[in-house]
Parts: C-alpha cells; structure tokens; sequence
C-alpha cells in the first residue's frame, strides 16, 4: 500500500506540474492507500503479538510452535509439551530482501534464512545458499553451528512430486540423509529415514496457526534439527 502510495502521489504531482491539472477525488483514492497501510500495519502488529504470546496448552512430550506471519524478523518459540526450547526468528542479509517479501507475498521463500537459539545456549542457522546455476529449481539451506556446517537442507521440486501434487524436502544431517513427504496444505508431514517412518508433523487441531511435532524414540539428541527442519518444510510449502 505505501508503494502504491508513493507511485500515486508522484502520479498526481507530475500531472499537476505538466497538465496543470488537479482533482480532489483523486487525492482522495491516493490518501485511501495511506488509510489501508496503516490499517495493515495494525493487522501486522497484531500478528506478531499473536506469535510471541504464544503459550501451548500440551501436556505431552510434542514439540509445538505458533507461525502466523513469516515473512517479519519476530520472534517465535519452540516448545515441547508446555516446556520453551529456544526461540527462532527470520534475518534478512539487506533492508531491501525484506521489502520485497513483504510486497511479494507469495513469494516468502526468497531470502529465507533462519536463526535458532536453544535455552541450553545452542545458536543454530538455517543459511539459504544463492543459485549458482541460473536454471536450478531447488533450494538449498546450510546449517551452521558454531560456524561449522554439520548439515544441508534441499528442496524436492521434482516432476514426480509435482504429478503426485507431494511436497517434499531432504535433509541432510551429519552422514544420514532424512526426507520430509507431505501430500499438500492441511497434510500430515512424515519424516522418512531408509524405509521407515520416524516422525511426523502436522497443524494442531484446535489452532490453525499451531504446529505439532514428534518423533519415534531413538532421536532424541537431533529432535531440534528435525523440528526446524519441518519449520523450514512450512515455510516453503507454506503449509
């Protein structure tokens, strides 16, 4: 709305200094994109209360998280059960990427990157890497810890998914490779490693904006890389 603001009022502005020409109905449409701005910007703020005031209502062992509005640098909070885990956020390399998400909506997995902090002190980054080749369809994510990189992030965009209408998205951690299956919006995401099932994500049912996630035993010490890697999975797929 503030673009559409800035192009309208340089609109009027040319068209009185060349045309000599001015009308009040349109100063009038122009200061209604000012109107809705602000208007949004309420809806913005209110989202991001939305996020950071999240409380979970489980009391069971599931991770969970609140993801309403992605495309901002708030904070957001991963628990498990009722107990907080640590606390991500998205950052932006320059002002401008996050302008253009933010104008671009549907398009939020540009300059997608990911800071997580645990409460036991653990930063973790999810770094989206630039295209080296000009016709590359997937997306790829370093993960850094301690400015070691332990572990990649690939999208699956491939024809087979896309026949089946599937999402899907590889995840590489230390020497195991884990893949992310999701049959499209509103589906459960299962977690695959070789040829079982070891974890699965979905929407809470009684949230539409809460996420619940868990994972078979035997896990336990890569359940946070797991967990935000079905965060990243829904940031993409916008699940």
């Amino acid at each position: 709305m503030l673009l559409f603001l800035f192009v309208g009022a340089i609109g009027l502005t040319l068209r009185f200094i060349i045309l000599d020409k001015f009308e009040w109905q349109q100063l009038f449409l122009v200061l209604l994109f000012l109107v809705t701005a602000i208007a949004f910007w309420f809806i913005h703020r209110w989202m991001l209360k939305k996020d950071v005031n999240y409380e979970p209502t489980e009391s069971d062992h599931r991770w969970n998280t609140y993801m309403r509005e992605r495309f901002s640098t708030g904070k957001k909070y991963l628990y498990q059960g009722s107990e907080k885990k640590g606390e991500y956020q998205r950052f932006y390399d320059h002002w401008w990427q996050h302008m253009i998400n933010e104008i671009i909506a549907e398009k939020g997995i540009w300059y997608l990157n990911l800071s997580l902090q645990m409460i036991d002190g653990d930063f973790i980054y999810f770094i989206q890497q630039k295209k080296k080749k000009k016709f590359r369809v997937s997306e790829t994510w370093h993960i850094l810890k301690d400015d070691q990189l332990i572990g990649k992030i690939t999208t699956d965009f491939s024809m087979k998914n896309a026949a089946k209408s599937n999402e899907g998205l590889f995840l590489q951690l230390h020497d195991q490779a884990y893949y992310f299956k999701s049959l499209g919006v509103g589906s459960k995401t299962e977690i695959i490693l070789g040829d079982h099932v070891i974890g699965e994500g979905k929407r809470s049912d009684v949230g539409r904006y809460q996420y619940n996630f868990e994972v078979t035993e035997g896990y336990e010490d890569i359940e946070s890389f797991l967990m935000m890697t079905f965060i990243v999975f829904n940031y993409v797929h916008k699940q």
